[in-house]
């Protein structure tokens, strides 16, 4: 194993390393060697003999200071690993391997390199991409880098393991396939042969394969290999293994010692019936205005054509008479406004006592004439609607307001209402998630509407790099039964991410960018979540997660320090 230490500089140096290595980890003196520009232990050693002792080797800059360890398998550095020539070096001292053969348990199969680095994904990415250039397919390399977590058995726990059928098809001619590839190749009595492939199907293998067939067969074996490949992938999900992912509680409100469902409408009860009259009869947002433009058309010949007719004396309608009432108008307004309104909680002898007062308001403190008003009738329905919804609003932010301030102990999170989701239904809508960075544990194959790059993508990452972390959610929204949602005064409220830890609580992940973090919606939607956790007895957490909070944290540490409440 291989340490790369800091500078003299640094937090980390060889002498805090190495007494790390012997006081905390009780690893032996004799066992340690420090090979650096000052300290040269190496030198005269042969580290190929069987009887070195050495295990453990220390260094700086180990590409500079002149010894070699081709049978290195493990690479630990505590140092940022940010160029180029610093991922090469930690790369190249553990992927030679000259001893290397197959073993059974396949962590042994493996080569590591383990790096502390504040920007992991900085760091993550510059290995990805110094492993395409020294070989490695793309999608084989971002499996291999990712953050360091403390996994049981692949199957282990509760989980079945899906069954692996093996890729089928039956090529022209005998292909060469690498012995590393579990395969089967068998000659027909055609003269043709069939292939048998268990497990995924790799880049090498494919050429192999290809080769094997003419140009018009070639598209049609390779989305075959690519079908069999994405299946392999998509049964690693824990909802693929039969994982349940567990209960979610609900937020709920007790009345008379029993607890309700908590929901966006409910905030319009809270303190009794919430009505019209208590809100001014007035439309700030409604006035008259009518404009005129007349055109002349005429006929030239053969071809007809127009123009503005320049200023013209404007009719004056309000002067014409009319056979409808102010009665007449209002009771037409009450159905027209009765059909628009989707909650159907105002009665109608509280809806027209607020059009009477209101058509009052308007023709006799805001001069508008009765004849405008009925010629704008339509125009007027609908921003009297948008008003009662506007004051539908505030009695729910009211509501929201004295639930969670003045009467938060009403408020409980209850198993009683709970939320669960299910294995067999995400029903994701593109875009998918495609980057390079390979999830390993989002409890669905697929996951909606996760770009590659950006703080949002960082804080799933983060999330999926926690080992207190069992399995996660790309939680969708609006999507009836397959998501899990918080009441707000108005509308509802869907994390982002949905995890189950290992210790069978739930947390509950909310990303705000820089922008949004101190908005009203963000306030709204943080004092729910908090509530709904606290509300919980210590079953459920939540967090508003942001690039950095007040204390400098990033939303790995953020992650971290909430679980850890």
């Amino acid at each position: 194993m291989l340490f790369q230490a800091e500078a003299k500089n640094g937090a980390v140096t060889v002498d805090v390393l190495k007494a790390h290595l012997i006081n905390d980890l009780k690893i032996p003196d004799n066992e340690i060697a420090v090979a650096t520009g000052n300290q040269r232990e190496l030198d005269g050693i042969d580290l190929f003999s069987p009887a070195c002792l050495f295990k453990y080797i220390i260094t700086m800059e180990a590409l500079k200071e002149g010894w070699d360890c081709s049978f290195a398998y493990v690479f630990c550095s505590v140092k940022d690993v940010r160029s180029s020539k610093d991922a090469e070096q930690l790369l190249g001292r553990v992927l030679r391997m000259p001893f290397a053969k197959t073993r059974q348990t396949e962590s042994l199969n493996r080569a590591y390199a383990h790096l502390a680095s504040p920007t992991f994904s900085e760091a993550a990415k510059l290995l990805t991409d110094k492993l395409v250039s020294m070989g490695f397919e793309a999608m084989e390399a971002a499996t291999l880098v990712k953050p360091s977590t403390n996994q049981d058995d692949l199957f282990g726990g509760q989980g079945v393991k899906p069954v692996e059928k093996p890729l089928v098809i039956e090529l022209p001619q005998k292909p060469e396939i690498a012995n590393d590839t579990a395969h089967k190749v068998t000659e027909t009595a055609a003269g043709t042969y069939k292939v048998e492939i268990i497990g995924s199907v790799s880049e090498l293998v494919t050429a192999q394969l290809l080769k094997t067939v003419s140009d018009t067969a070639k598209k049609h074996l390779a989305a075959q290999v690519e079908s069999h490949n994405l299946r392999i992938e998509a049964n690693k999900a824990p909802s693929m293994r039969g994982e349940v992912f567990a209960t979610l509680p609900q937020l709920c409100y007790v009345q008379d010692d029993l607890p309700e469902l908590l929901e966006t409408e409910s905030f319009l009860y809270l303190q009794g019936d919430w009505c019209l009259q208590d809100f001014p009869a007035e439309l700030p947002q409604f006035s008259l205005k009518e404009t005129a433009k007349n055109f002349e058309v005429d006929i030239e010949g053969e071809k007809v054509f127009y123009k503005n007719a320049g200023e013209t004396v404007v009719y004056n309608l309000d002067l014409v008479e009319s056979d409808i009432t102010e009665t007449d108008l209002i009771r037409w307004l009450d159905f027209q406004v009765q059909q628009l309104d989707k909650y159907k909680d105002v009665n109608q002898p509280n809806r027209l006592l607020f059009l009477t007062q209101l058509i009052r308001h308007l023709t006799q403190a805001k001069q508008m004439p009765l004849t405008g008003l009925i010629r704008s009738k339509y125009v007027l329905a609908r921003t009297i609607h948008q008003q009662i919804g506007h004051y539908r609003e505030q009695a729910a932010k009211k509501g929201f307001q004295f639930a969670l301030f003045e009467n938060v102990a009403a408020l409980q999170t209850s198993f009683e209402f709970s939320y669960q989701f299910k294995p067999d239904n995400y029903p994701a809508r593109p875009p998918y998630y495609q980057g390079k960075f390979k999830f390993s544990k989002h409890y669905y194959p697929i996951i909606e509407e996760l770009k590659s790059t950006g703080e949002e993508f960082e804080c799933a990452k983060a999330i999926d790099s926690t080992s207190q972390i069992k399995h996660w959610i790309r939680n969708l929204v609006q999507r009836e039964e397959a998501s899990f949602r918080l009441p707000l005064a108005s509308g509802y409220f869907y994390p982002d991410f949905i995890a189950e830890l290992v210790d069978g609580r739930l947390l509950v992940v909310e990303y705000k960018g820089e922008v949004y973090k101190t908005n009203d919606d963000s306030r709204e939607k943080n004092l729910v979540g908090e509530c709904w956790a606290n509300r919980s007895d210590g079953k459920c957490l939540f967090l508003m997660a942001v690039a950095k909070d007040a204390t400098g944290r990033n939303v790995y540490q953020q992650i971290e320090h909430v679980i850890k409440r």
